[in-house]
């Protein structure tokens, strides 16, 4: 398989306070698309709802969508874009912020040649989205520190 030019990554946000990948896909397949349309999920070790938080779940990246295989999880820009979705609404856990996703984004930026200035939040584009529910100021923060 052709791999495809990637020139962005686009952070978002399940707006659930519980899931994962499989849960997405579920979720995705269910609105008629061809399955989880982001290409990693990052847990927050609560994967489904009612159950209790689990620390072995907390932080794990999943690959959802292959990716080399373009995702559906922005609106005009999937399309040379990589996709990462983390579980939570408002809040986010220090594993997801501070060790998955970093070093998550460390590994792409640098197969893929992008800067700082490449990785966004899902609100970016779409003025009826606040989704990751992260500023763009720690957004950038975070990708200078997986540098």
């Amino acid at each position: 398989m052709e791999k495809r030019k990637i020139n962005s990554i686009i952070l978002h946000c399940s707006y659930s306070q519980f899931g994962n990948v499989d849960l997405i896909d579920q979720w995705h397949k269910e609105r008629g698309w061809h399955g989880c349309g982001y290409h990693y999920v990052i847990t927050n070790g609560v994967i489904k709802a009612h159950e209790k938080y689990l620390a072995f779940h907390d932080g794990l990246v999943q690959v959802g969508r292959d990716i080399n295989k373009t995702g559906a999880h922005c609106k005009g820009r999937n399309t040379g874009s990589i996709g990462i979705c983390l579980i939570g609404r408002h809040t986010f856990t220090a594993k997801q912020l501070y060790s998955a996703l970093p070093e998550l984004l460390s590994k792409l930026m640098f197969d893929h040649s992008l800067t700082i200035d490449q990785v966004h939040g899902h609100f970016e584009f779409s003025r009826q989205k606040s989704c990751p529910n992260i500023s763009k100021e720690i957004i950038r923060k975070i990708a200078e520190f997986s540098v």
